[in-house]
């Protein structure tokens, strides 16, 4: 059974009386444990699918399936508490919050789980949190605020953050395209690390060299699969 798959999916935006298809039929299956890059130019529908597989945004017409149930017509807080329980996600312009310390912005995912009935003890959100800046080689700026962190860093926060609800799954969208080559080096390696630690990810990237480090190559082309190819 994969983690994730999905049967002739289509999402269709509205322009006054105009229809711009966004993706068509895309049909994939991604495994428990796989690295999977979603590549292609810009306006390929890439980040419209990262968005649909993340629970963000939902397809116009096909089908869903998420552990092998279906996504259809799901309620808005059932959403949520997927994206909160299954998943982690990490974007180009990091999305921290500017006044909170690295520390607590990784804590944030695990605050936000009593609402989807899971309590976590502050002491084990804190253990976690920690843990979490721990792994992606933070320990050392816990307490920094994002305005007193590099780009690669405040970044490596983000991943943290991902990581700490002990997700099923990572989406990342662009995750170096803020940050220099060799900051931008370091996180692939980590993604990298990750993965080989078991960590499922999905990453949308523009460039295709980035694309080359994935263990499998999705190319959209006008919002349709042109390639699908594992190394």
């Amino acid at each position: 059974m994969p983690l994730i798959a999905t049967r002739e999916l289509g999402k269709v935006f509205r322009r006054g009386g105009e229809e711009i298809w966004a993706l068509r039929d895309v049909t994939l299956a991604i495994e428990q444990g796989e690295f999977l890059a979603i590549t292609g130019s810009s306006g390929s529908g890439k980040s419209t699918l990262l968005y649909i597989l993340g629970l963000l945004d939902s397809p116009s017409s096909g089908e869903y399936f998420l552990e092998d149930k279906t996504t259809s017509n799901i309620a808005d807080d059932e959403r949520a508490m997927q994206r909160n329980k299954m998943m982690g996600f990490v974007f180009q312009s990091f999305h921290l919050l500017a006044r909170a310390s690295a520390l607590r912005n990784v804590m944030m995912p695990l605050v936000y789980a009593a609402n989807y009935g899971e309590s976590i003890a502050a002491t084990e959100q804190r253990e976690r949190a920690e843990a979490a800046l721990t792994r992606v080689g933070l320990a050392d700026r816990m307490q920094h605020v994002p305005s007193e962190l590099s780009g690669g860093q405040r970044q490596r926060v983000a991943i943290a953050r991902a990581l700490v609800n002990r997700p099923r799954i990572v989406f990342a969208d662009e995750p170096t395209g803020n940050l220099d080559s060799k900051n931008g080096r370091e996180i692939l390696a980590l993604f990298q690390e990750l993965n080989s630690d078991g960590v499922t990810i999905a990453m949308v990237t523009h460039d295709p060299v980035i694309a080359e480090l994935a263990k499998r190559r999705l190319v959209l082309r006008d919002g349709v699969i042109e390639s699908d190819n594992a190394n």
